[in-house]
């Protein structure tokens, strides 16, 4: 089994673009470890190009700062990331928050390969 892992996407199309062209489907099963959203233009974008290729996906902390969820104090933030956080709960689709939402927020073990654990540090 060949696993693409991705993390820290931070709403960077075109980054993301990129590693799944590089990647060119030689992967079996897409995980990612989180912060699909934060600091860049295309949060949207990104959740809608990842939502139904991702196996896996754990919820980061920019995407619980997103949601706004009392687990992540923005304050907590550096000035860009704050920011950057304010305006991504403002640009989120009502159906890219509820995919957000629904992510877990605490470690996973894959069923396909339980040996890992799948978390966002």
């Amino acid at each position: 089994m060949r696993v693409l892992i991705l993390s820290d996407i931070h709403a960077n199309l075109v980054a993301l673009e990129s590693v799944l062209a590089a990647a060119r489907q030689q992967y079996d099963i897409i995980w990612c470890l989180g912060d699909i959203v934060g600091y860049g233009p295309r949060p949207n974008e990104c959740i809608e190009l990842l939502r139904d290729q991702l196996d896996m996906c754990v919820m980061g902390n920019h995407d619980r700062a997103a949601l706004g969820l009392p687990s992540v104090d923005v304050e907590d933030f550096n000035p860009h990331a704050r920011r950057a956080v304010l305006w991504t709960r403002e640009q989120l689709t009502e159906s890219n928050r509820a995919y957000l939402a629904q992510l877990p927020d605490t470690p996973v073990c894959p069923e396909v390969a339980n040996q890992f654990l799948l978390t966002h540090a």
